[in-house]
């Protein structure tokens, strides 16, 4: 039996998400994220990608992460290229390698949820893999 990779990326678009009036403020609701495991701690992260570069792709053993863009954004997952969009939430499952390339000659800024906070946790890829 042939084992294939399955991509389990999910995107949700802030462009598909109703914006709703509220007290002082409008609110989009964009994503409700299930996890594959139960989660008791969650690591916050603030990622800045230079202008035209690409951060290098790894993956993790255990963690699932969230990516909410808040720049217009290029998303790698193994060889398949993702357009994020500012708002747009992403769900990566462990083993999945990804990378973030920045768009337009422009600083590219994700916030990423590490569920759950595990530091230790990148896979780096072998040489001559996907990257």
């Amino acid at each position: 039996m042939n084992d294939v990779l399955r991509i389990m990326v999910r995107i949700y678009r802030d462009t598909d998400s109703e914006k709703v009036a509220r007290s002082g403020y409008d609110a989009k609701y964009v994503a409700d994220l299930t996890f594959k495991q139960s989660l008791n701690s969650c690591g916050v992260i603030i990622v800045d990608i230079a202008t035209d570069a690409r951060s290098s792709p790894h993956s993790h053993r255990l963690l699932e992460e969230v990516f909410i863009a808040v720049t217009d954004i290029q998303l790698y997952i193994d060889d398949t290229c993702y357009e994020l969009n500012e708002g747009d939430v992403v769900i990566v499952e462990p083993g999945e390698f990804h990378s973030f390339q920045t768009r337009n000659d422009k600083l590219g800024r994700i916030i990423a949820l590490k569920f759950p906070n595990i530091k230790d946790d990148k896979v780096i890829p072998a040489k001559g893999s996907a990257d």
